[in-house]
């Protein structure tokens, strides 16, 4: 190849089940017979991590339950639900809708919304005394967190984004705590292991609109994947 020439991107590596063992290791999770529940959104990030999390789980003879969310912003959230329910079932995933019932707001939907799926969320698992909540967050997620806060002014600490463990963000204490195993993996790496495991998954059209500053800003960072 003469130096002109540039190189052909690699092909992005499915993660497999030894990787992912590593991954969940340092999250503190009871190795004896766990008892955890996984966010699933539908889309290729979270059904990924619902499928590994289900194998790692059934190793160590605990339970999983993901759970969806159906925020009820367009008409069509139901029966996408159902379906991702459906979906997860194929994989003897056991899984729960919880809705977000009750008047939307008009302006800062994203913001409200994720207030509310957090809080659904947590208020489930507290209920079933599920102490851990897996959260399908990857590295592209954190460079957009950084981004976001970055053009907003925040300090060091703000700067800080995500981390790998901690609290659920409700009004009242919980001792729900929330795992973010994909942390330092590219979401690129979890389409190619959902293309490798034949999971199906669902695009949200809110993550196609540039009304929002989140989606403007992955966009950007499409230009910025090199450095």
């Amino acid at each position: 190849m003469g130096r002109n020439q540039s190189r052909k991107p690699e092909k992005p590596k499915s993660i497999a089940t030894a990787e992912f063992e590593a991954l969940m290791s340092p999250l503190g999770i009871d190795g004896s017979s766990p008892c955890l529940a996984v966010a699933v959104s539908g889309g290729a990030d979270s059904m990924v991590l619902a499928a590994l999390a289900c194998d790692w789980v059934k190793a160590r003879d605990g339970t999983l339950t993901a759970l969806i969310v159906d925020h009820g912003l367009r008409p069509e959230s139901g029966d996408e639900a159902g379906c991702v329910r459906k979906w997860l079932g194929d994989q003897r995933i056991s899984a729960e809708i919880l809705e977000w019932r009750g008047i939307k707001p008009e302006t800062g939907v994203q913001a409200a919304a994720r207030a509310a799926r957090y809080r659904l969320l947590t208020e489930w698992c507290a209920g079933q005394d599920i102490v851990d909540l897996l959260l399908a967050h990857h590295r592209d997620d954190q460079a957009e967190t950084f981004l976001l806060r970055l053009g907003r002014g925040s300090g060091i600490d703000g700067l800080a984004c995500m981390a790998p463990v901690s609290a659920s963000p409700v009004a009242e204490p919980s001792g729900v705590r929330l795992l973010r195993p994909l942390l330092p993996v590219q979401k690129s790496r979890l389409i190619a292991t959902a293309e490798s495991l034949n999971i199906p998954w669902v695009e949200d059209p809110s993550n196609r609109d540039t009304a929002f500053a989140r989606v403007r800003v992955r966009d950007a960072l499409t230009g910025l994947a090199e450095e």
